[in-house]
């Protein structure tokens, strides 16, 4: 009988201790898991806003996680996150990162300027596909130097290497460009445009009458930047700037005074 006893304690006793360590798992392990500590994304890429994409869990627990982004910021650098299940918070960190190299195309393969003109590298580039700030440079791979703009003092071809770096250190593919240096050629000429006064209500073209000539391109009126504006309702001299830029990214500009008076 005492042998029985015993026997029946000892499997209570176990039921016991089995009970026991289930609650303690039930009270100490989390319904929710982080699936990582650390989430990394590109710049520019969309930051998910899902619990779901952070953590482990079943779904009636989801719909009581609350997930905290508030301190993420879309630009590049690394932000503190937590998600919270009632009283039960962990926390995690979401990086963002620029890893993608900047593309860039250029304007044409060949490009004639003048002796002792100044061009930019920037100039000569007709696309950046790039989200980030990003400069544009002259490379020279012999010496390891970039530099943005150039002068050459000696008529013939030159042959770069034009390179854009954004401002996480990501560099383009390099591009060769031919730079054909020659004497002095004409710059743009913007014709038609003189001062003009007219009278307070008084409509007026600011394109009128105005076109732009090049000696290598020929019309390039298109091209033209008109900065400014003119209040016809309002007396007062308003200067208009017209501006543009040639082939080789020369800029020429003239200033017109429109007056309106009563």
């Amino acid at each position: 009988m005492k042998v029985q006893n015993k026997i029946i304690i000892s499997v209570l006793t176990g039921f016991i201790l089995i009970n026991a360590g289930l609650i303690y798992l039930a009270l100490t392990i989390s319904p929710i898991k982080l699936k990582r500590t650390s989430f990394v994304y590109e710049y520019g890429d969309k930051i998910p806003t899902n619990p779901d994409h952070y953590v482990n869990a079943n779904e009636s627990v989801l719909e009581n996680v609350n997930l905290d982004l508030s301190q993420v910021s879309t630009e590049v650098g690394e932000y503190h996150a937590s998600i919270k299940y009632f009283n039960d918070k962990q926390d995690f960190v979401i990086k963002i990162v620029d890893t993608k190299k900047p593309k860039v195309q250029l304007k044409d393969v060949q490009v004639d300027i003048n002796i002792g003109e100044r061009v930019y590298a920037r100039h000569l580039i007709k696309v950046i596909d790039e989200r980030s700030a990003t400069e544009v440079y002259f490379y020279d791979k012999e010496l390891n130097q970039k530099t943005k703009s150039k002068v050459y003092h000696s008529e013939g071809s030159y042959i770069e290497r034009i390179v854009a770096e954004d401002i996480y250190g990501n560099q383009s593919a390099v591009l060769r460009v031919k730079i054909v240096v020659t004497k002095e050629k004409k710059l743009p000429e913007i014709k038609g445009v003189k001062n003009k006064t007219i009278h307070i209500g008084e409509e007026f073209d600011l394109l009128k009458g105005v076109t732009v000539y090049d000696e290598t391109e020929g019309n390039i009126t298109s091209r033209l930047i008109i900065e400014g504006y003119v209040d016809n309702q309002t007396e007062g001299v308003y200067p208009i700037v017209y501006k543009v830029y040639d082939h080789n990214g020369r800029e020429v500009k003239v200033v017109r005074k429109i007056t309106v008076k009563k």
